[in-house]
């Protein structure tokens, strides 16, 4: 163990990439799958992470065979080999990995912890044991992926193992094949993601990096490629330039690891991508559910609410009553009501940016048809005589019934007295109607005693609205019993209704409009025949179909909007499904919102709990963790660059040593190291946008980042400038820092005499 612990530390700068890379994995896949165990997301939203660190572990494999060349020769030479020389060169890694795995396990509970706290609802605690078998297999196939980075160094001719330098090598058959796999992969991912259900398998999930690794492999092949073909070009112009394509044509891995770096900018394009689409889905979502700022729940039916929105409100600045009916069966049974005369005052553009924005624009004509709640504060009656009479009393009754207030039927009595000349008369009688009646029936009456001489109801007024224009008709078919005719109610004429010479008390309802109700309905909306509109109470209705929009307030992206008043006009009692609901402003006082203490379900619901709520039901965490997902990628991509860019470092030193023996100035050497840099910075710049394009393109609506409630607004992905230059800005500042640093040359530590030093040595 000792030997162990010695051999670790003397090579401490060859393991510390291992362990930093380990830790960094086994925290993100902890810290995913901890918190799918918590918040019901998906724990495969780490496949990207695990794939990215299997493909950057072997390097650290061959780079500690390499560290241990001599010591590979030793050991062969006495008679060591097979899975015994294998063991002993396991200990070292196995020891990293172990310590690598525990800092990372707790880095990953402390990291999933923090991320349920800050984004769900669930209480927040340690990762269960899925997360701490994961940690344990991640560090298990970390170990097999070493062993395998080894393999190569441990199939070396003796002799090379024993030289003092390590001579570039082409890339073996199993690396060109992993490359094409890669390739082949990301293809099939592709294809998979197109003609996948809604939930996504493995190598979805894993599309993203396989696409960065493809793009990355293919562009370190035309950086090879290209550089091969230029030396031709460069060897009789500049000597810096000419040395940056040799370097870049000859050395295997001089670009490998931008795969690494482009794969998880990719990852992270698309994340950050697929985040910002979510976040503004779900913001869009909630506001079309909330319908305004603050909603309180009320207790109440259709013209109790209006009836309560404008007793609390009677300017109309604060608060607007609405009705929400989810009907069940069709998207037109889907339908919401609002009082469109506050619309603009309460509402306003709080829709804007949304699907629904176009609403503002039309809804004020849903107001101008069908026959509206009457209201105002005296029920008043006209009556008069068909002609004069010589004699007889006429003390006719008007009984009229109406819905107001809390929805109650109510009954009021009118009293006339028609002067002998049959002059017309008015009576009336206070009502509570400032928010709306609705007149559902109207009996004439004679008093006792009275003749039996005809007279005529015509008008019938709440406030500025005679009732009597919407129409009315007998509520009884004639009939005859034994001969005698027998009315089913007043006649209707042309200047009223008319009571019949009867005793009898005549009763008249109103008739079934004909007019159309003017609606808004959305994209999805169909009817069989006509359009047809339910009304609070549920009766059907003639629609006008004003105009069609992705989606409206309240119903979302299924139903129709309509005006309350118009649609409760004369409408049965309002449906026990319906959702009755004040909308307020969000500046609304509070001594508004008192006023609806009674009546009010609960607490006011504001936007912000509506947006928990929203990204609570379709797991909407989950791009967050997706993102902090790329994040960790990132961080792994970072860590390969840093270590393959020291790794060559030492060679690059020796190599400026050599070429300043034979006269090739410094300034020379240290141009060449610019064009390199900037030959790899745009490479993997351009890697980036064009994997980071295809991702998008190809994945983004397929890896199911948040689950679409029914009725809502679909999720809509598409390419966004921004994040794909973020991550290319990304990648060639990293690449730019730490390329540049391994290419700077300090002309002490690469002066001629360190070949002899390292000779001797």
């Amino acid at each position: 163990m000792n030997r162990t612990l010695r051999g670790a530390w003397s090579r401490r700068g060859t393991l510390l990439p291992l362990l930093l890379l380990t830790v960094v994995v086994v925290a993100g896949a902890v810290t995913v799958i901890g918190f799918a165990d918590e918040a019901g997301t998906s724990p495969l939203l780490a496949v990207p992470l695990l794939l990215l660190g299997l493909v950057a572990v072997p390097a650290t494999g061959r780079e500690l065979a390499t560290a241990r060349r001599a010591e590979i020769a030793i050991s062969r030479l006495r008679g060591l080999q097979g899975p015994s020389l294998y063991l002993l060169l396991a200990a070292e890694p196995l020891l990293v990995l172990v310590v690598g795995g525990v800092l990372g396990l707790v880095a990953g509970a402390a990291g999933s912890w923090l991320a349920a706290h800050l984004w769900v609802d669930a209480d927040a605690a340690l990762p269960g044991a899925s997360a701490v078998l994961a940690g344990a297999g991640i560090v298990v196939v970390a170990l097999v992926a070493v062993l395998v980075g080894m393999a190569s160094a441990l199939r070396e001719p003796l002799s090379e193992q024993v030289s003092l330098a390590a001579r570039p090598r082409r890339a073996g058959t199993g690396a060109i094949f992993a490359s094409i796999l890669v390739l082949v992969g990301a293809g099939v991912a592709a294809y998979r993601a197109g003609v996948a259900g809604d939930e996504p398998d493995l190598v979805v999930l894993a599309g993203p990096a396989l696409v960065g690794l493809a793009v990355g492999q293919v562009v370190v092949w035309l950086v090879r490629l290209l550089a091969r073909l230029a030396v031709g070009r460069t060897s009789r112009g500049g000597l810096g330039g000419f040395l940056a394509v040799r370097r870049l044509a000859r050395v295997a891995d001089a670009a490998a690891s931008l795969r690494v770096l482009v794969a998880a900018s990719v990852v992270a394009a698309l994340a950050v991508t697929g985040a910002t689409q979510v976040d503004d889905w779900t913001d869009d979502t909630a506001r079309l559910r909330a319908g305004a700022p603050l909603r309180i729940d009320v207790d109440l039916d259709a013209a109790g609410v209006l009836g309560m929105a404008q007793a609390v409100d009677p300017d109309g600045r604060w608060l607007m009553a609405a009705v929400l009916v989810a009907g069940e069966g069709s998207v037109a049974a889907r339908r919401a009501f609002v009082d469109t005369d506050r619309y603009d005052r309460v509402v306003g553009d709080f829709f804007g940016g949304t699907d629904a924005s176009g609403v503002v624009d039309r809804v004020g004509d849903l107001a101008d048809g069908g026959s509206a709640l009457a209201s105002g504060r005296e029920l008043s009656a006209d009556v008069e005589g068909v002609s004069a009479r010589r004699s007889g009393q006429m003390r006719p009754r008007v009984l009229v019934t109406f819905r107001a207030g809390l929805g109650d039927e109510q009954e009021v009595r009118l009293r006339a007295t028609i002067a002998q000349d049959g002059a017309a008369t008015t009576v009336s009688v206070p009502v509570s109607c400032e928010a709306g009646c609705v007149v559902t029936d109207i009996k004439l009456a004679r008093s006792t005693g009275d003749t039996t001489l005809p007279w005529v109801l015509t008008a019938l007024r709440i406030g500025d609205q005679d009732v009597l224009d919407a129409g009315w008709k007998p509520a009884f078919p004639p009939r005859n019993f034994r001969g005698t005719p027998i009315p089913g109610g007043p006649e209707p004429v042309d200047n009223g209704l008319l009571a019949v010479a009867t005793r009898r008390t005549l009763e008249a309802v109103p008739v079934a409009s004909t007019a159309q109700v003017p609606v808004l309905a959305t994209d999805t909306a169909t009817w069989d025949g006509k359009p047809m509109l339910d009304s609070t109470g549920g009766d059907e209705r003639p629609a006008d179909v004003l105009e069609r929009l992705p989606a409206l307030p309240l119903v979302e992206g299924d139903g129709l909007l309509a005006d309350l008043r118009v649609s409760a006009a004369g409408a049965p009692p309002t449906v026990p499904a319906a959702q009755v609901m004040v909308l307020a402003r969000s500046d609304t006082p509070a001594k508004v919102l008192a006023g609806l203490d009674d009546v009010a379900v609960g607490a006011p619901h504001t936007l912000a709990q509506v947006d928990r709520q929203t990204a609570d039901e379709s797991g909407a965490a989950q791009a967050r963790v997706y993102s902090l997902m790329a994040g960790f990628c990132l961080l792994v991509a970072l860590l390969v660059l840093a270590a393959a860019v020291n790794r060559q470092r030492t060679a690059w030193v020796r190599e400026v040593a050599a070429l300043r023996v034979i006269g090739i100035p410094l300034p020379t050497l240290r141009r060449s190291g610019r064009v390199e840099v900037g030959v790899l910075v745009v490479a993997s710049v351009v890697a980036t946008v064009v994997g980071a394009v295809l991702a998008v393109r190809l994945l983004l609506a397929h890896l199911a980042l948040v689950a679409v409630p029914l009725h809502a607004v679909p999720l809509r992905s598409t390419l966004e400038a921004g994040p794909v230059l973020l991550a290319a800005v990304v990648v060639a500042l990293a690449v730019a820092a730490v390329s540049g640093r391994g290419r700077s040359v300090p002309g002490e530590r690469s002066r001629p005499a360190i070949l002899r030093e390292e000779g001797a040595a």
